[in-house]
């Protein structure tokens, strides 16, 4: 997962139009009491725009959305209903969702099937359980979740949004692909531990592309060096690392912290620090 920057303006024409006639009638529908219709960011524009802004990959977990794999437009904040976990009883409720963010350009994201939808996965220590972000969205203190749009100023989701935190911060990879949360002024990050459980960021699967991903970069790394050291040009293994660090290629964050560690005293010379 790394930041993305969504440019000013990029919303796909009509989106903002269609999404307030939308919003007109979902508050008619609740003075009534009849059911919510979400249907204004589901258009072919609005999944063409997000792709761009994220190369066609998870805003999660950074894989690939493969020809099989469209991708889901996702809620950062869900729209419909959000489900509630008890931290102490593991009881879960449901409460309304943001229904007014239903088709708000800033609130959509791409996301890969594994991230988003709930089904049984298995996790990084080999026991199966229900992974997906769905309706989850975790807050610090959940009697700050908002109900309209004036309360959400006191709202601080443990959720990492990309296009405003920096993953860098709160997650950090291990030797083996795995995923864990980093340490933020000496405290385990309750963001980065919150986004892995509920995002299944180190679900086996997940780990095994990485795993597999961390050989590729390591390889390139390991000659960068040797030719480095032997006073040569690193030439293609060196383009291989700088064409690893695009933003639109997969698991980003991992090649990012494999260049940190072991071309550390290069980032400079080679000028991958600004790609970093």
């Amino acid at each position: 997962m790394i930041k993305i920057s969504r440019p000013v303006g990029s919303a796909p024409p009509g989106l903002a139009k269609s999404a307030a006639r939308e919003l007109r009638s979902n508050r008619e529908a609740l003075k009534k009491n009849e059911k919510l219709a979400f249907n204004a960011y589901s258009s072919d524009a609005v999944k063409t725009a997000l792709k761009k802004i994220f190369g066609r990959k998870c805003a999660f977990c950074e894989s690939l959305l493969l020809g099989n794999q469209p991708g889901d437009i996702e809620h950062y904040r869900p729209k419909g209903a959000v489900v509630v976990v008890d931290p102490v009883t593991h009881v879960k409720t449901t409460v309304a969702g943001y229904y007014w963010l239903a088709a708000k350009w800033s609130n959509l994201l791409v996301a890969c099937a594994d991230c988003n939808r709930p089904r049984t996965q298995t996790d990084h220590d080999g026991d199966d359980r229900v992974i997906g972000k769905s309706s989850f969205f975790p807050l610090e203190n959940e009697s700050h979740r908002a109900a309209n749009p004036k309360g959400m100023g006191l709202e601080v989701p443990l959720l990492l949004n990309p296009c405003e935190d920096d993953p860098a911060e709160h997650l950090e990879f291990l030797h083996d692909g795995r995923v864990q949360a980093a340490r933020v002024a000496g405290v385990i990050s309750p963001k980065g531990d919150a986004t892995i459980h509920y995002c299944g960021l180190a679900r086996i699967e997940l780990l095994q592309m990485r795993s597999r991903h961390r050989r590729i970069v390591m390889a390139a790394i390991r000659h960068t060096v040797a030719a480095l050291e032997a006073g040569h040009d690193p030439g293609a293994d060196l383009d291989d690392l700088v064409a690893f660090m695009h933003p639109h290629e997969a698991y980003v964050a991992l090649t990012r912290s494999l260049v940190k560690t072991h071309l550390s005293q290069y980032l400079h010379s080679l000028g991958l620090n600004q790609l970093l």
